[in-house]
């Protein structure tokens, strides 16, 4: 699943014109989807944070429904909220409830974020120490959640017939692009200091 695309945010420019597309002409759907739309399926998602296959099932129901086009605007706004999230203050509160945070395990734990509804993502991104607050799993792994982001290209393909890696792409990861904000230090100090809650709870990882 290493090679499958990651995505980060452009210009709402940029982004629409990534989206014409020869299978998007023929659909017949809405261009558009809103975020307050993409939000509600997400809240669909939500409620099964326990239960991983049902949250896969749950958001490919809802995936299947809409018009391709829907589905790309879909994608757009997952990828917007990817980006949006991609700061060095949330990726030092990964490192500390998951005892450590690669590239590929932030982006991972930004997708499982997502997965937890807008209001928990909107807080996070405000406060990544709320996140001491938030009932999480045992399991370091259920933290991640790398399928959600692969579940739009499968619908997608299976509508459109062809290649799910076909699918209008918002955008290829800027190589070297770095998070927003300021670098958390790996220093247990300076974490304890940075994010006490956080600390407080999962300092002992």
């Amino acid at each position: 699943m290493e090679n499958r695309r990651t995505f980060i945010g452009m210009s709402g420019a940029l982004f629409l014109a990534a989206f014409v597309s020869g299978a998007a002409a023929k659909d017949a759907g809405p261009a558009a989807m809103t975020e307050a739309r993409f939000w509600s399926i997400i809240a669909e998602v939500a409620p099964y944070a326990a239960d991983r296959e049902k949250q896969i099932a749950t958001l490919r129901a809802s995936l299947e429904k809409l018009a391709l086009r829907e589905i790309e605007g879909f994608e757009l706004i997952f990828a917007q909220q990817m980006h949006a999230s991609y700061s060095w203050d949330l990726w030092g509160a990964a490192y500390i409830i998951q005892g450590g945070a690669s590239d590929d395990g932030f982006e991972y734990f930004r997708r499982w974020l997502i997965s937890r509804g807008r209001e928990v993502f909107e807080r996070a991104k405000a406060d990544p120490d709320s996140l001491a607050g938030l009932a999480m799993p045992d399991s370091v792994e259920d933290r991640e959640f790398e399928e959600i982001a692969y579940i739009a290209l499968d619908v997608w393909g299976e509508k459109s017939g062809r290649d799910p890696e076909a699918m209008p792409n918002p955008a290829p990861m800027a190589i070297g692009e770095k998070p927003s904000g300021v670098q958390f230090s790996e220093d247990p100090a300076a974490l304890k200091k940075r994010y006490p809650k956080l600390w407080a709870r999962f300092g002992v990882n």
